[in-house]
């Protein structure tokens, strides 16, 4: 005892550990996504050092969590692939003491039923979900570009068509009616990162958002984005190609087969390529035509006054100057099909190119069997990691 009584012994108070977290980032496309889920997986090993699982769970994709968004009324049913899918990552992730990282463009699709299901699973765990949100008109004309890649054969008008006779009703022109579903569930941590606020900072978005959501400051990214769009006349080529051979899209396809998109970077060499763009831009450029987009417009201002209204408190970086997107105007180019479809120079391109989608090109068959190989091949990776005997090996994941 000291000369007033009292116990020299320092009482050390028990600091209370943090609950475990479950971060979803739920993209949307266009968004930088395909570059940080590169990257989250690529650096895997340094993130699980770090706390936090980036599984390696999807079958459909290497990078993302697909498999899992894809099918988000088996989290709420407690039965099905996803559910069971689902599982094995947190039954993991519990086991090892780790935090979870989960990135799928598709969970943005989700209702709140699904993503209460899932704070309801998790139990104890913090659920966080992250958005990334980009100027709607630049995001809209990407991921047109991207659509077709994929199998889409709508011309850029046509798809225009669907979304400007109402933006406001607009999933792609307002981010709102894609964001509040997503946001209704209680005691979630919500952010929104400004994809438009980081580059014009020159900030890279993936270790930003390791930053800001996840707390680490020591990790840089390490996989450059490879998802590059392609000059409209490829675009267009793509499209047309897609149209006339009637090649096989959709999510069902995706597993085993390659997209159309595919079939030009994988079975056109480099010479083939230059020359579609430069003929095209040559022999066809009476068919161009561009279409300027103001962003002053009342729909527009008013897309963007709602987003700040309703959700500036969770906006990271805060924006600054009262705006979130650029007053220039947007600037899209597309080809007439009508005029390209005369040009004789851009015929005799594409029956080129439609010798490789015929089902027998040789070529299209190896690629084809790879890609079903690959499959075949995280399946059972899949099954390695999370229920055969490396399913207890802390070094894989």
């Amino acid at each position: 005892m000291t000369a007033f009584g009292t116990d020299t012994d320092t009482h050390i108070e028990e600091q209370t550990p943090k609950p475990l977290r479950l971060v979803m980032h739920i993209g949307p496309h266009k968004t930088g996504t395909t570059y940080m889920q590169a990257n989250f997986r690529h650096r895997r090993k340094s993130l699980r050092r770090r706390g936090w699982l980036y599984p390696s769970i999807s079958v459909r994709s290497a990078l993302a969590h697909h498999d899992l968004s894809d099918d988000g009324e088996h989290l709420v049913a407690r039965e099905g692939r996803s559910y069971r899918d689902f599982m094995l990552v947190l039954e993991k992730a519990d086991r090892e003491g780790l935090n979870i990282i989960l990135s799928s463009e598709g969970f943005r699709k989700w209702k709140p039923a699904h993503f209460a299901a899932v704070k309801e699973i998790i139990g104890t765990r913090e659920l966080d979900i992250v958005y990334m949100l980009r100027d709607p008109y630049d995001s809209f004309y990407s991921w047109w570009a991207q659509q077709v890649k994929m199998g889409m054969t709508q011309s850029l008008p046509e798809w225009m068509s669907r979304h400007f006779d109402n933006p406001l009703h607009s999933r792609l022109l307002n981010p709102v009616r894609e964001i509040r579903p997503v946001f209704e569930t209680a005691g979630v941590n919500y952010t929104i990162l400004l994809y438009d606020e980081l580059r014009r900072k020159k900030i890279d978005i993936f270790e930003y958002f390791l930053s800001t959501v996840l707390g680490i400051d020591d990790l840089r990214a390490s996989k450059p984005s490879n998802n590059i769009r392609h000059p409209i006349e490829i675009t267009e080529f793509i499209r047309l190609l897609s149209k006339d051979s009637g090649h096989p899209s959709g999510k069902e396809h995706t597993r085993t087969k390659i997209h159309i998109g595919d079939v030009l970077k994988l079975l056109f060499n480099k010479e083939e390529k230059a020359e579609i763009v430069n003929s095209i831009r040559d022999a066809a450029a009476p068919a161009k035509r561009t279409l300027e987009l103001e962003r002053t417009t009342p729909e527009f201002l008013h897309i963007e006054r709602h987003l700040i209204h309703r959700y500036k408190s969770i906006m990271s970086p805060p924006p600054e100057g009262g705006q979130l997107f650029s007053r220039e105007p947007a600037r899209w180019t597309y080809y007439d099909e009508a005029e390209l479809r005369r040009n004789p120079a851009f015929v005799k391109l594409l029956k080129k190119g439609l010798r490789k989608t015929r089902p027998t090109n040789p070529a299209l068959i190896i690629t084809n069997l790879k890609k079903l190989i690959r499959y075949h091949r995280r399946s059972l990776k899949k099954f390695w990691r999370f229920s055969g005997p490396g399913a207890q090996s802390s070094s894989k994941g």
